[in-house]
């Protein structure tokens, strides 16, 4: 994915990814069951599409923020390596998983106002370096990892905040209206970034189903609006490790 001012608050939820300062290329993965939720009778238009772009993108943000829920994956691939992402948010706790090329990977958990994190050796060792990925390793012992709210993995945290997830570096113009998928949807551009574009839907409810250079191809799909997502738990206290105590 490219690095831009739309995906400003995608690549918060990565550590890696801002490490990287962004990444570029092509692959992407939807979430399972599609975009939209499929119903026997087309959606009524929302309006959306005879507004302007900084109504239009607050529309996308109240119907986001209304659903409660959501999912959001993709993935890009740059410099032969894959970045994936797959998130289940509702409200401000989520759970996910991440991955950076072939060994990095990380699932991700924020409940209850906590965060925890539970890395393979490679993600730890693409952060720390080899050595100490090693002691991270047998230190955690595949137990939830918890993060203090203050942290440089803290980014990691960051899918649930909604005007993160959509703001703009620049000035929003309206780009075509296309499809994502099935779903008519109308493209707003950010100046900072020709690449950054952002497609929302004219019909049901305005919510932003895509984000990335086209409607096609690399990008993160949004998806499951309202969705009751049973996994967002905390772990049991046996399961934890504080990351004060990592390398002591």
């Amino acid at each position: 994915m490219t690095k831009t001012a739309f995906r400003a608050g995608l690549a918060a939820l990565a550590t890696a990814t801002m490490l990287l300062s962004g990444c570029g290329g092509s692959d992407s993965t939807e979430p399972k069951g599609g975009t939209t939720t499929a119903a026997s009778q087309a959606p009524a238009d929302n309006g959306v599409a005879a507004m302007t772009a900084d109504e239009i993108l607050t529309k996308a943000k109240e119907a986001l923020t209304k659903a409660g829920s959501f999912h959001m994956a993709g993935s890009a691939t740059t410099d032969g390596e894959t970045m994936s992402l797959d998130f289940k948010v509702a409200g401000k706790d989520f759970v996910g998983t991440m991955s950076m090329g072939k060994d990095a990977e990380v699932e991700v958990l924020a409940v209850g106002g906590k965060q925890y994190m539970k890395p393979s050796e490679g993600f730890w060792a693409m952060i720390a370096g080899p050595e100490q990925a090693k002691k991270m390793a047998a230190a955690t012992g595949g137990k939830w990892v918890l993060v203090p709210a203050k942290d440089q993995i803290s980014g990691l945290f960051a899918a649930a905040d909604v005007n993160e997830l959509l703001k703009p570096g620049g000035t929003l113009s309206k780009g075509e209206a296309t499809k994502v998928g099935e779903q008519p949807v109308i493209t707003l551009k950010d100046s900072s970034d020709a690449e950054s574009l952002v497609f929302v839907a004219t019909t049901g409810e305005a919510y932003p189903v895509r984000i990335g250079p086209s409607a096609t191809g690399e990008g993160v799909t949004f998806s499951e609006f309202g969705a009751k997502f049973d996994g967002i738990v905390a772990p049991a206290a046996n399961q934890v490790i504080d990351q004060a105590t990592l390398g002591k």
